[in-house]
């Protein structure tokens, strides 16, 4: 990791995305995994919030966040429906139903916002701003953000021009670091040319080296600081942009789950607030 300031001052909550810990691992395990290994906030999933709610009720959900001093900052609605905004026109209906559903189940347990998804084919943009505002709408009249999480490498470039044509003030960019390396782009003048309140969410990890130029297979996710990407620079970019919320570390972990998911997750909360990025986190979290 290269390009570190020799001061800054902390200004993010460190954060974990579900991935991270595997898709799979019940809510009821990964809360209190979160909560010692010292991150404060949780992005999960919308399915493993309604599994857990199912088994455990609204009371249960309520009291285990409370007493690991977990919260959720963002409900991801997966990279399909409803989160999708490039899904063929013939669901696309379905998909708003099922995004009214998110809504509901986010405003309900206090989360302030739900990730959309823009997949790397993606190449309309037309289409993500005219979907993104009407998703952004119904997730505005329960009084809940949107950011937006774009990996298409035509679209990255257009991104806040996307932003402006949905003119939804409520939508934001979900900003992925490894998703702009992976894109070929440099992360930290991206970022840093990204207007005043444009962020509402970020992902940090790592790469081992840079991807091949002209394609090729992309290298596999590793825990920040354990790579190449300057994320220092990334960080002092993000925070230029006066953003001063959750940054979640996305390592996504394969199966079997067991004593090795909850160390990696102790791990992943270390690259953040124990080493060089340590700076940047405010301890505990103050959002």
């Amino acid at each position: 990791m290269t390009g570190e300031p020799a001061r800054t001052r902390a200004v993010f909550t460190a954060a974990v995305d579900q991935a991270t810990a595997g898709y799979r691992l019940p809510l009821a395990e990964l809360v209190p995994a979160a909560g010692r290994a010292g991150f404060p906030v949780l992005e999960v999933p919308a399915f493993a919030l309604t599994d857990h709610r199912r088994t455990w009720g609204q009371h249960g959900l309520v009291c285990l966040l409370e007493r690991h001093q977990v919260r959720i900052g963002q409900l991801s609605c997966g990279t399909g429906i409803p989160a999708d905004l490039t899904v063929p026109a013939a669901q696309w209906p379905q998909a708003t139903v099922r995004w009214q559903a998110a809504c509901r189940l986010a405003a309900s347990v206090g989360c302030p916002r739900l990730s959309l998804f823009v997949p790397r084919k993606a190449a309309d943009a037309e289409q993500v701003a005219v979907r993104l505002r009407q998703l952004a709408r119904v997730a505005a009249d329960h009084a809940l953000e949107v950011s937006v999480e774009m990996h298409a490498p035509a679209l990255l470039p257009q991104a806040v021009e996307v932003l402006r044509h949905a003119a939804v003030p409520t939508a934001g960019l979900l900003v992925d670091v490894t998703a702009l390396a992976l894109a070929g782009l440099d992360p930290a003048p991206y970022i840093a040319a990204l207007p005043p309140g444009a962020v509402r969410w970020a992902h940090l990890a790592d790469l081992p080296q840079l991807p091949a130029a002209g394609g090729g297979e992309q290298p596999r996710r590793v825990l920040p600081g354990a790579g190449c990407l300057p994320l220092a620079r990334a960080l002092t970019a993000l925070r230029g942009t006066g953003f001063s919320g959750p940054v979640a570390v996305e390592v996504p972990r394969g199966e079997p789950y067991g004593p090795g998911t909850a160390a990696h997750l102790t791990r992943a909360a270390r690259s953040l607030t124990g080493g060089p990025l340590a700076a940047f986190f405010t301890p505990g979290g103050d959002r």
